[in-house]
């Protein structure tokens, strides 16, 4: 069987050859179809997601609740390229081909500075969400991963310390492709290990959708059936393990624990409820998904943004989940104006930032 890093170094070969390919194909579909405009569609920016996620459902609710405000009319059109890198390099492709204004990235990071390089050189802004930032866009949203999964750990290693006289088995539900996000997963491991020095890992698994999540903690609880905590870097997987973990009769909030990153709704409900969902780290995302679109306006307009915005992170518990459940509802309210401003919410910065690859 061929290692991870085998496989990834041979998918980034590939995908940096079929970005040249891709580029090919995109303006021979243009001219085909005769979809190229002499200039930009001015209200029009696309989306583009790498496969369905709960996290990403939000972010375009968010962003489209922004979009439709009458100081900003944008609309967006988001495509889904279903697991199928190749599919979404295309789906780029074809947002440059038919003169979106604007284009906002939920990528791997292989093989796209070219296309980048080509959309902002025909004015189009770029914005990139990705975990990991891309050379050359208009502005990256990234996020600060190594404290978030270290605030997660923390939270692990207080409720062992509390409940279990600093023993447990973990596991944990990592991310192994992207930089950042492997960045995140070893900050789980970091704040765990720091106050909670005896605590024993003993299994790992890459997973990053609801589906995988409980797959892997299934098995990982009927390896380790002492176990007590699984930790994920996102909460896609921790929903998983949710499922997983009930289901094997897993449900005393004080004998079990699960923890995880991002802090979307279906997250923050099961918190709501008390039981062995014990925390998230929240990276704001219902204000991001606004502020996204409202520098994106500004740029589709010819105003400079920062290159760089970086979004923090707060631990949620069943003490302070309802503040950020109202969040979800109504990032407009006004008891989060202030949050804009915010800089251990969001902060800029005028350093561009570049890919950074493994």
């Amino acid at each position: 069987m061929e290692s991870e890093d085998h496989n990834a170094m041979k998918r980034r070969e590939f995908l940096s050859r079929f970005g040249a390919w891709a580029a090919a194909l995109g303006a021979l579909a243009s001219t085909l179809t005769g979809c190229v405009s002499t200039g930009l569609m001015r209200d029009r920016v696309g989306v583009s997601i790498p496969y369905e996620a709960e996290i990403l459902n939000e972010l375009d609710q968010n962003m489209k609740l922004e979009a439709k405000t009458p100081n900003i009319k944008l609309d967006l059109v988001l495509v889904d390229a279903e697991g199928d890198p190749l599919k979404q390099i295309l789906q780029i492709e074809a947002f440059i081909a038919q003169g979106y204004a604007g284009i906002i990235l939920f990528v791997l990071p292989d093989g796209m500075d070219a296309i980048v390089a080509r959309a902002t050189a025909k004015g189009i802004s770029v914005f990139n969400h990705s975990a990991t930032p891309i050379t050359g866009c208009t502005q990256n949203i990234v996020l600060n991963q190594y404290h978030a999964g270290f605030q997660v750990g923390e939270a692990a290693a207080c409720w062992i310390n509390q409940k279990h006289h600093g023993q447990a088995q973990v596991g944990f539900l990592i991310n192994l492709t992207d930089p950042q996000l492997i960045v995140r997963s070893n900050g789980l491991k970091a704040g765990l290990r720091k106050h909670c020095s005896e605590a024993k890992f003993v299994a790992e698994v890459e997973a990053n959708t609801v589906d995988k999540g409980w797959s892997a903690a299934s098995n990982m609880l009927e390896a380790h059936p002492e176990m007590t905590v699984i930790l994920a870097f996102s909460d896609d997987p921790g929903l998983g393990a949710c499922q997983a973990a009930t289901e094997s009769g897993r449900t005393n909030p004080d004998n079990f624990f699960i923890g995880s990153a991002d802090g979307i709704q279906l997250a923050l409900d099961k918190i709501a409820e008390g039981g062995i969902y014990n925390c998230c780290a929240s990276f704001f995302f219902p204000l991001d998904g606004v502020q996204t679109i409202r520098d994106m306006a500004k740029s589709m307009r010819g105003l400079n943004v920062p290159p760089t915005r970086i979004m923090g992170s707060r631990l949620v518990t069943k003490e302070n989940v309802e503040l950020f459940l109202r969040m979800g509802k109504d990032p407009l309210a006004a008891e989060f104006r202030s949050y804009y401003a915010d800089p251990s919410v969001m902060r800029y910065s005028d350093k561009p930032l570049t890919t950074q690859l493994s």
